[in-house]
């Protein structure tokens, strides 16, 4: 009897061990290295290519609205770093950043 309820609870136990976490890149000496103004090609350098990519537009209801490209790594739920860049794809520039680790 004691087996059915066991198989349930390391099925949960797996689940919740596998959540999507940082990749180990996400050290204390390599997010003390980063920065604002620092290039896309050196975040890359430290942490790796990022889970997700998104571009959006800023200040749209201006008369000079600008953009960004947002690069996500990890999961909102749990452990996650977001890097918000402006510039042009190939010469990105880090405006700034949130990483959250538990």
């Amino acid at each position: 009897m004691h087996k059915i309820y066991l198989l349930p609870f390391i099925l949960c136990l797996f689940l919740l061990t596998s959540c999507t976490t940082l990749p180990l890149s996400f050290t204390t000496e390599n997010i003390m290295k980063t920065h604002s103004d620092m290039s896309s090609d050196k975040i890359i350098e430290l942490y790796g290519n990022p889970k997700s990519i998104k571009v959006v537009t800023c200040g749209s209801k201006t008369d000079s609205p600008w953009g960004y490209t947002i690069w996500e790594y990890g999961d909102f739920s749990y452990e996650y770093a977001t890097f918000y860049f402006r510039g042009r794809h190939g010469s990105y520039i880090l405006n700034h950043f949130v990483i959250n680790r538990d």
